[in-house]
């Protein structure tokens, strides 16, 4: 499914699922509602740095990374808690303008015409997206809730499935995860909705190895877009 029109190649790329997992006390959430950038946090000790993403460390909650098989490269976050998935995915962003507006209306016009349902639903970070959608080639309905969030340089798309999706009560602990999540957009320029890599801890990276075997020899990542933001 294209999520947006001007994708990079690596995000339509076959993906893997590699875990990360750490259980501790979490800290209350910040009053500040909505992923922070990591010039409004004084610090990010004590979390999972993933380079551009830092998630925080809860008890019973599972972190796994998305995999792009061609590259290897870890290209979301997958996060597992309260019956609930939730794939975090960041990219790059012009300076002034939001892109959550465009996409939202993209996604919704994109499952529609694949033949399912989008309707927009106004949550405690604006207008998202609950959507009926089509699974390609098995006769499978995904229920998920589409979250936007616009940053400096950076836009943070969360697609939600599971209990979340249908109870306001599970949704609203998912909100409140989404209340401490702090991104890293870094100053290295990168194409307007370029898909942004997390960097894994050494021991994923040995999993993503065993499991998938290293990146052929000659193999590149093909030729990169102009660098626009």
């Amino acid at each position: 499914m294209a999520f947006f029109s001007r994708r990079k190649k690596q995000e339509s790329e076959p993906t893997d699922v590699v875990e990360e997992t750490t259980e501790v006390a979490g800290e209350d959430a910040p009053a500040q509602r909505g992923p922070r950038d990591i010039s409004e946090v004084e610090s990010v000790e004590g979390m999972h740095n993933f380079g551009v993403l830092h998630l925080p460390k809860k008890s019973g909650v599972r972190v796994q990374f998305t995999i792009n098989k061609r590259t290897r490269a870890a290209i979301g976050a997958l996060v597992q808690f309260a019956g609930t998935s939730v794939t975090l995915n960041v990219y790059a962003a012009p300076k002034h303008t939001a892109l959550w507006p465009d996409v939202r209306d993209e996604l919704a016009e994109t499952v529609m015409g694949d033949g399912g349902t989008a309707n927009f639903r106004e949550g405690p970070f604006g207008p998202e997206i609950e959507a009926m959608v089509p699974k390609k080639g098995v006769n499978e309905i995904r229920h998920v809730r589409y979250v936007g969030f616009d940053g400096p340089r950076w836009f943070l798309r969360a697609t939600v499935e599971g209990e979340a999706v249908s109870s306001a009560e599970v949704r609203e602990t998912v909100y409140k995860y989404f209340d401490e999540i702090v991104v890293d957009r870094g100053a290295e320029p990168h194409p307007v909705r370029d898909l942004l890599e997390l960097e894994m801890p050494e021991s994923a990276q040995e999993r993503v190895e065993a499991k998938l075997g290293k990146i052929p020899a000659g193999k590149t990542r093909g030729p990169e877009l102009p660098e626009l933001a």
